[in-house]
């Protein structure tokens, strides 16, 4: 099922999420460009499916989550939408709050609504110069609680509201402004910089960084964040 590349790094394929390990980093792709990376049930269920892996994995240390393309993600696929297609797992807007290794995310392009929250979960965001952001839904006339509650917990509740209601799309200036992405960089640097960030956690005392998640995830519950 995984073969070794010519660089010695595992590579597994997996449909719509290619999935690469390098070291003790675990990259997570999504691979549907084609798809604007929308995230319908099935590449929600893969990705869910390959975080777990890596948590139980004692040779990963950190996951670096990116995607192919232009577009980090178009937002919510028609199979989370349309009656009787296979239902959006709800756990894919929480597991930055259940990680207990951490996950940087990797955005150039555009990330919206439901890239948007699979932002707002990781532990570390970084982003490419020039790259947009949004919460649109409402402008197709519908509205994602789960989504909603993973931008919450990054950048607030007012500032959500705002972005909710008026459907605008806004900048990598506004989103470090407001700590939804933690450096933002030229594009064709963002690749380096995100490994070497990720290496960089991979590397560190899993047992403190595992206490440092859960003391977070629980301040973060005090909070109600």
């Amino acid at each position: 099922m995984s073969e070794l590349s010519s660089t010695g790094a595992q590579r597994i394929e997996t449909v719509p999420l290619r999935v690469e390990q390098n070291g003790r980093v675990r990259r997570l792709t999504l691979a549907r460009p084609d798809r604007r990376n929308v995230l319908d049930a099935a590449l929600a269920q893969s990705l869910l499916r390959e975080l777990a892996e890596a948590e139980a994995d004692p040779e990963t240390g950190a996951i670096l989550l990116d995607a192919d393309g232009e577009v980090f993600c178009g937002g919510l696929g028609l199979a989370s939408i349309v009656s009787g297609e296979p239902e959006l797992p709800e756990d894919i807007f929480t597991f930055g709050a259940r990680a207990r290794k951490p996950v940087v995310a990797a955005v150039k392009g555009v990330a919206i609504s439901a890239g948007l929250a699979l932002v707002a979960n990781a532990q570390v965001a970084l982003a490419a110069q020039g790259s947009t952001f949004g919460l649109t839904d409402i402008r197709e006339g519908r509205v994602h609680a789960g989504l909603l509650e993973a931008v919450v917990g990054a950048i607030g509740v007012r500032r959500t509201k705002e972005l909710a209601l008026t459907g605008r799309i806004f900048s990598t200036t506004e989103a470090l402004t407001w700590g939804l992405v933690h450096a933002v960089m030229p594009a064709f640097e963002l690749d380096d910089r995100a490994l070497s960030v990720t290496a960089a956690l991979a590397e560190a005392n899993p047992d403190v960084v595992r206490t440092v998640l859960e003391s977070m995830a629980r301040l973060g519950s005090a909070h109600g964040d």
